[in-house]
């Protein structure tokens, strides 16, 4: 007969479990002396990873229902969060835990993403409460009840550390999974965060679309995919016959149109400084050019179709724009370029059947 051999965890308090909560009543028990009736604990997990989502949760406990043995969540071990985090999803009046995207921390920024998911989690709970405690912000939203920006508020007051727990708990929960489908990056072990073995990862198998392409700016991450980049003149330069020829010798009517955009723009005065600047998964970008202190990237689309125009506008979808503008920033960032103005154009060729371009129209994007 078979039996189970592993160990099951024991949760114990102590004297201290027991002190420290007395402690970390204090905040609220002040707040229920004013006449609050319904307080929310709101806290973060995941602020600083190089990967994954930010998890925020809100948490209502029952003042008649104590949960011993809170504190912030990374002073806790593993099996003890676990452990609460059942205790919690159990006897709290309330929880709303929201996870907010990598999508969103690009476009709104580390801090700008994570109070929208404070926000969201704090409006998401089935019993409205009339004082949030934040750790260590301020949210700007009139829906919002009264708030008070605690400082530290996890290891200080229990309805902080019961929604830090929840957010720390869900998001590792969330980084395991995600390991099973990118094992090269290891994330059960390290959650995302900033190690050497994550950093080597990354080095071997470059990023993925967990990763936050924004705090990567110092691995000057992308290369020339396929090594088709090519040294265009300056305008006051001659065009030797080489250059003048190179379009005609490529046999992808792709690379060809993209080497005569190139040619157009340089005749007014543009450099190139990349052609097919590829990053996995952002995927690429066709042409970056410079021009004093504009920098210009180029997403071009050929046909040969007399509809070439509505062909090119309806191929560049607002996924592609989103990653092309994304990898644009990290590149002028992470190459330490000197800009003042960025713009984006896409550029519709009409090829005829040499795969020449008879015209060109472009687009801002």
């Amino acid at each position: 007969m078979k039996t189970n051999m592993t160990k099951q965890y024991i949760f114990r308090l102590t004297e201290q479990d027991y002190a420290r909560f007395a402690q970390m009543s204090e905040i609220e028990n002040k707040y229920y002396s004013e006449g609050y009736r319904i307080i929310a604990g709101i806290d973060e997990a995941g602020r600083g990873p190089l990967a994954g989502p930010v998890f925020c949760a809100a948490c209502i406990l029952d003042p008649n229902k104590p949960i011993y043995g809170l504190n912030d969540s990374k002073k806790l071990t593993e099996k003890r969060r676990n452990y609460l985090y059942k205790v919690i999803k159990e006897q709290a009046l309330a929880y709303k835990i929201v996870s907010v995207s990598m999508e969103e921390i690009e476009d709104n920024n580390i801090l700008g993403a994570t109070k929208r998911g404070m926000t969201d989690a704090a409006l998401g709970l089935d019993l409205h409460p009339d004082l949030l405690l934040i750790d260590a912000e301020r949210l700007q939203d009139e829906r919002l009840p009264a708030q008070r920006s605690i400082k530290h508020g996890d290891a200080v007051s229990n309805s902080i550390a019961a929604a830090s727990v929840l957010a720390k708990v869900s998001r590792d929960n969330f980084m395991i999974a995600m390991d099973e489908i990118y094992p090269e990056y290891q994330f059960a072990k390290h959650k995302g965060y900033a190690t050497a073995a994550h950093y080597a990862a990354i080095k071997k198998h470059g990023i993925c679309e967990l990763h936050r392409l924004s705090f990567l700016h110092k691995l000057r991450l992308g290369s020339t995919k396929n090594q088709k980049h090519r040294t265009y003149p300056e305008r006051e330069n001659d065009h030797n016959s080489d250059t003048m020829k190179m379009s005609a010798t490529s046999t992808n009517k792709g690379v060809s149109a993209e080497n005569q955009v190139a040619k157009n723009l340089t005749d007014v005065g543009y450099k190139v400084l990349e052609q097919n600047f590829w990053l996995r998964p952002y995927g690429e970008i066709d042409l970056i050019l410079q021009k004093n202190k504009r920098l210009c990237f180029v997403e071009v689309k050929s046909r040969q179709s007399s509809n070439y125009k509505e062909q090119a506008i309806g191929a560049l979808d607002d996924n592609k724009k989103w990653r092309i503008k994304k990898l644009a920033e990290y590149y002028a960032i992470s190459r330490k370029i000197d800009f003042e103005e960025m713009i984006f154009l896409l550029a519709a060729c009409k090829l005829n059947s040499n795969n020449q371009i008879e015209k060109i129209k472009y687009y801002n994007f």
